[in-house]
């Protein structure tokens, strides 16, 4: 049978198209589409300048006959006559096959070694590798064993704990500070002795090693003395190390504790001072600090500032990746699936950037002591973190465009139901035509509502008086979908008779009064359309300043990953090569400041269309009936002012990063060295060498130490007030008025210091310690307890308590198995070395020789857990250093192999175990309240920054508000929540009969937090570039000087603040959604309202002038973001209701009386048609 003919124009006959502008529009007025189906052409401009996106519709196949194709699915008779062919494959494809099977089922992921395997990679390991083969030289010789005692397997040992794998200046930090901490332990250990020898009853200096080791020599006063002083030694180490966290202090903080444990474990023995007994560990770890600058020094050696560099331009390649993505996903259709694809990988790309600031931020802290030799001083180079940073938060800020359009804007989080949001959109729905008395100037009643007129009215979100006598009213139908949402999130809310016991629903008050509000104010019939067209019209005005930032980010990128290559070249090569690059710097310089200049005058123009016809009736659009013509709703221009106001900001960054890199270029021109040179104050040398406040608390992006939850470092908040200085009282004590009385108050705050967490960690391992040395102070176990080595055990109750249960019980789980692996892969290289014997120096150095790459490639570059990394690699080199010491040197620990390292693994049992009970006693700290103490401090900090801005705003010109400290308090406050992220990964380690952990919701809570902190960064950016007449405006519009207002947003940040803080659930009426009281006025796209008496000099009348001018831009980006600032405390609310609960319920308060007689009618009805 033959198929049928088919038109030309039609391949499939039975095609269903569905207009969506026809069939599927929402409108509030139900009953209205065909009148009005014409109503808003006039929105999308010109149809020949800019035609309409085309409808979309849903093309319904059937079956049909066609060239080469059957009716419906294939026949078996098709498959005959087309039998299928096996396609051959290669052995290299079997192979590639295979690979990505194995890849798949392997149960550890390998990634890591491919994507490390390069040439800069390799060097560290080069060196690393080096440094390690020459300790085990030192080890092996018999002179040094004589010279520095029975500890040089610690020089093994430390090549793996500590390699130099870091640039130069950064492991000469560590060395030095490596040295410092284990001479410090060293001469703490000799006063203790030096008192503990001074209350010995009985003194003999001609007692052996070996009979001082029986443990007959032990006196109880003297004891005591030591474990008073271990006690305080270990402390001091102790709290060093978890206040300083990963970095520098961490390796000498924990051996300088090794020495004192070690000394006065070895001292308490003997019955006279030993003294030297400090020297057995000091000098072996002396020559391998010494041997760790020499093999930085010399083999490959890198510089920090190469290093920071290097850092740096990996964070800013993906923001070239953003900017071109950016211009892709402007050329989509909003209704494109590819468009929330597009925009969360641009949102992946903003992320990478800015933790790619980390690491060049961790690197900076030592670039100004660096010592390079070249044309760029290390802080030259060093100032370039500063646009980084810049951009970065610029680029954060082209993303809230998404956050504000369908689909991909944030939703409201609606309880039980999901709600739609949208930025300030304050002309109301129940107008749909407005009307102009001049032209783009829409006509408000001059007695617009007060907000605290009608509290029902606006609790309810009921949209506020007409502004035009004239303006159709809602509809009955509209009143029946508003009761309608109410009585569906009132039913849900309640729990169910049937169902299973769970939660009860939270933030039932503000869902309602927000679906109250979208259903009167936030919804438009026509948002998909429009939204397309300015989507459309946004791409066409950002397209080629898009592409000019990228080339721009190209090119300085390019610039600092390469700004340390080339330094040895000849002078006229270097000179030809600056030339080039002053000439390719110069020509995207110019590309970039004329896109900037044609955008800012013309291009950005282009999202205006839409408005010009309402402005000039004569030039684009049809008049109505009335001669006036209809504007879009302001909040899409805003919306776009929004996307392009960052957009400029971003080429200003670049440009200013560009001229910075001109005039490096031009004005340095020989290449000299640089240092580090003393300055005059030599007090404020030396402390400045670890960086200032700023340097080590805010810049550090990667430290994540167990840190003060009640505090955020780099943070100063003592701004002042008008209303005066906001200070913190005592609750139970007046101020000290007598002297005695100010003693009293500086020793009870000196005791409260000894109270933070981190104080009483230390004391807490500190008394571990001592518990651990029971064994070995006592005259009947000290034998027993030196010949085993109890000492391990002491190290490792150490190592593995921590701060929090969680970190406690993860290093119990992580030690047991690395020491279990390493235990073996020690005893496995030993038997290779030495066989059935105890081998040879040659065979032993050559089976480390081998192994030792391999080793410090897993070592410096597995991306597992920092100590379970190290702890297997220690235990590896315990068991082989202890091996051939033992062997070879026997004194009275004479076991290896297999014997070595079964007592290893028991004695580490036993202390982790020890440490792990111990963790549970109290004092007992867990990552769960820390997380949630962390975030009440920060959601304080950021209604004082909030405050803070406010402040910057109204009060320039008069009195200044410090804006650095505003900027370094919000900088300080994004990385206190990024340290969180960290600390709580061992958080499912804190095992809880109760139930899981809610880490869903505590992540909202920081995500939400992060985001405002970025929504008033780009505030506090805005209000720096208004005048001081639009800024004023601006606040008047924003009502953030309106006093009932603010202390409506400041309860709510107290509220949230103080439940997290305490865990007491929030009142069930609020004064959220604050963005109801935000709305209140009805504005548009009017400065100020026409009521005002006050225009601050201000255009009434709006122009396309006006909307032209770069300040109205400032001042809708300003009001915009405001806007999402209120509306994200709004969700900060319902985040943290779902976290601590509610109380104080009033029954039936809230709800207007039209809605309880709707929702009790309903209740009737269906009980009528039940019955």
């Amino acid at each position: 049978m033959s198929p049928p003919s088919l038109a030309p124009d039609s391949q499939y006959p039975d095609v269903i198209d569905i207009s969506w502008r026809t069939n599927l529009r929402y409108d509030p007025r139900i009953g209205d589409e065909d009148e009005d189906q014409d109503l808003y052409r006039s929105y999308h401009g010109p149809r020949d300048a800019h035609p309409l996106p085309p409808l979309r519709q849903v093309r319904i196949e059937t079956p049909s006959w066609g060239p080469g194709r059957s009716h419906g699915r294939s026949s078996p008779s098709d498959t005959d006559k087309h039998p299928q062919r096996r396609e051959k494959r290669s052995c290299a494809q079997y192979l590639t096959v295979f690979r990505q099977s194995a890849a798949k089922y392997f149960p550890f992921d390998l990634a890591w070694i491919p994507a490390n395997f390069s040439w800069p990679k390799i060097k560290p390991v080069i060196r690393s590798s080096a440094m390690a083969f020459v300790s085990v030289i030192f080890m092996v010789l018999a002179p040094v064993e004589r010279m520095s005692g029975q500890a040089t397997f610690l020089l093994l040992v430390s090549a793996f704990l500590d390699p130099p794998a870091d640039p130069f200046i950064s492991v000469l930090e560590r060395e030095l500070l490596f040295a410092l901490f284990i001479t410090i332990g060293w001469a703490w250990s000799c006063l203790g002795i030096f008192f503990a020898h001074l209350a010995r009853h009985h003194t003999d200096y001609s007692v052996t090693s070996a009979q001082a080791l029986t443990g007959q020599y032990i006196e109880a006063g003297p004891t005591v003395i030591c474990a008073v002083w271990v006690f305080l030694g270990v402390a001091f180490f102790l709290f060093i190390r978890v206040k300083k966290g990963p970095g520098p202090y961490v390796i000498p903080s924990v051996f300088g504790a090794v020495t004192i444990d070690i000394s006065f474990i070895t001292a308490v023995l003997f019955p006279y001072p030993y003294y030297a007994v400090g020297r057995v560990i000091v000098l072996p770890l002396v020559l391998h600090c010494g041997l760790c600058i020499l093999a930085s020094a010399t083999i490959f050696p890198s510089t920090i500032t190469a290093q920071y560099a290097a850092a740096l331009a990996r964070s800013l390649e993906p923001l070239e990746a953003a900017l071109r993505e950016h211009r892709a996903v402007l050329a989509l259709l909003p209704s494109d699936a590819a468009f929330p694809a597009t925009v969360q990988k641009i949102t992946g790309l903003i992320t990478k950037a800015e933790g790619g600031l980390g690491p060049a931020a961790a690197a900076l802290r030592l670039v100004k002591n660096d010592i390079v030799f070249g044309r760029f001083a290390p802080m030259d180079i060093g100032k370039m973190q500063d646009f980084g940073r810049r951009l970065v938060v610029r680029a954060n800020g082209l993303g809230i465009f998404f956050t504000l359009i369908d689909p991909t804007r944030e939703r409201f989080p609606v309880t039980p139901l999901p709600s739609r949001t949208s930025t300030p959109a304050m002309t109301p729905v129940s107008s749909r035509r407005q009307s102009f008395s001049q032209p783009g100037t829409p006509t408000f009643n001059p007695s617009s509502p007060d907000p605290r007129s009608d509290p029902d009215s606006v609790a309810w979100g009921r949209s506020p008086p007409p502004s035009r006598p004239e303006s159709p009213l809602p509809s009955v139908s509209n009143q029946r979908l508003h009761f309608s949402l109410l009585h569906m999130a009132h039913t849900l809310s309640l729990p169910h008779a049937n169902g299973p016991a769970a939660e009860s629903a939270v933030a039932v008050f503000e869902s309602q009064r927000y679906l109250a509000l979208e259903a009167t104010r936030l919804s438009h019939p026509d948002s998909p359309e429009a939204t397309e067209t300015f989507v459309s019209l946004l791409g066409e005005s950002c397209e080629e300043l898009l592409t000019a930032c990228a080339d721009g980010v190209r090119v300085t990128r390019e610039w600092v990953g390469g700004v340390r290559s080339g330094w040895l070249e000849s002078r006229r090569k270097a000179e030809a090569s600056r030339a080039e690059r002053l000439v390719k710097m110069a020509d995207v310089r110019f590309r970039v400041d004329s896109a900037l200049t044609r955008f800012r005058k013309d291009y950005r123009h282009k999202v205006l269309d839409p408005y010009r016809s309402a402005f000039d009736p004569s030039r684009v659009g049809s008049p109505n009936a009335d001669g006036t013509v209809e504007p879009p709703p302001h909040r899409y221009l805003f919306h776009c002012y929004v996307y392009q106001y960052h957009l400029i900001q971003f080429c200003m960054a670049v440009l200013d990063m560009i001229d910075a890199i001109m005039s490096l270029e031009e004005n340095k021109k020989k290449p000299r060295l640089w240092g580090p040179f003393m300055p005059v104050n030599f007090k404020k040398a030396v402390l400045s060498w670890g960086g200032s406040q700023y340097d080590a608390t805010v810049e550090a992006e990667s430290n994540n130490d167990d840190e003060d939850p009640d505090a955020i470092p780099g943070m100063q908040t003592d701004w002042d007030e008008d209303l005066g200085q906001p200070t913190r009282r005592d609750p139970d004590a007046l101020p000290p008025q007598t002297p005695f009385e100010h003693v009293m108050s500086w020793f009870h705050t000196v005791l409260m210091a000894l109270t933070g967490g981190n104080m009483l960690f230390a004391l807490k391992a500190a008394t571990l310690t001592v518990l651990l040395m029971i064994p070995s102070f006592l005259k009947h176990t000290a034998h027993f307890a030196y010949e085993e080595r109890f000492v391990w055990g002491i190290f490792m109750g150490q190592l593995t308590l921590a701060r929090f249960r969680g970190d406690t019980t993860f290093a119990l789980v992580s030690r047991l198995m690395c020491t279990l692996f390493g235990g073996v892969t020690g005893m496995v290289m030993w038997y290779i070395s030495a066989q059935k014997g105890i081998g040879n120096a040659y065979g032993y150095t050559a089976v480390l020789a081998f192994c030792t790459p391999f080793f410090y490639y897993g070592r410096l570059y597995w991306p597992g857990p920092l100590f379970s990394n190290v702890i297997y690699f220690v235990t590896t080199t315990i068991v082989l250093g202890f091996s051939w010491q033992n062997s070879h040197f026997p004194a009275v620990f004479t076991f290896y192999g297999w014997s070595l390292a079964w007592r290893r693994f028991v004695l580490v049992v036993a202390g982790v175990t020890a440490a792990f009970i111990f963790g549970l006693l109290p004092p007992s700290t867990t990552l769960r309240k820390y997380q949630r103490t962390m975030l009440s401090t920060t959601a304080a900090e950021l209604g004082s920054i909030y405050c803070s801005i406010v402040s910057f705003a109204n009060t320039r010109g008069r009195h200044e508000v410090d804006r650095g400290e505003i900027v370094q308090a919000l900088i300080a406050i994004r990385l206190k929540l990024k340290r969180s992220v960290m600390l709580k990964t061992n958080i499912i380690y804190e095992f809880s009969l109760r139930g899981k952990w809610p880490a869903q919701r505590y992540q909202r809570i920081l995500e939400l937090q992060m985001q405002i902190a970025f929504l008033l960064s780009h505030l506090m950016s805005v209000v720096e570039h208004l005048d001081p007449a639009w800024s004023r405006a601006f606040l008047r519009r924003t009502r953030l000087l309106d006093a009932d207002f603010q202390g409506d947003v400041l309860a709510v940040i107290s509220m949230i603040s103080t439940a997290l803080r305490t865990g007491t659930p929030l009142p069930q009426v609020t004064p959220c959604p604050l963005v109801d009281r935000f709305m209140v006025y009805t504005h548009g796209l009017n400065i100020v309202r026409q009521e005002e008496d006050d225009d601050y000099g201000l255009p009434r009348t709006m122009t396309i002038d006006t909307l032209e001018n770069e300040q109205y831009l400032s001042f809708a980006v300003g009001v915009t973001t405001a806007f999402g600032i209120i509306l994200r405390l709004d969700k900060l609310m319902v985040a943290a209701k779902e976290l601590v609960g509610e109380q104080y319920h009033i029954h039936g308060i809230g709800i207007p009386a039209e809605a309880r007689a709707f929702m009790e009618n309903t209740a009737a009805e269906k009980i009528g048609k039940e019955t």
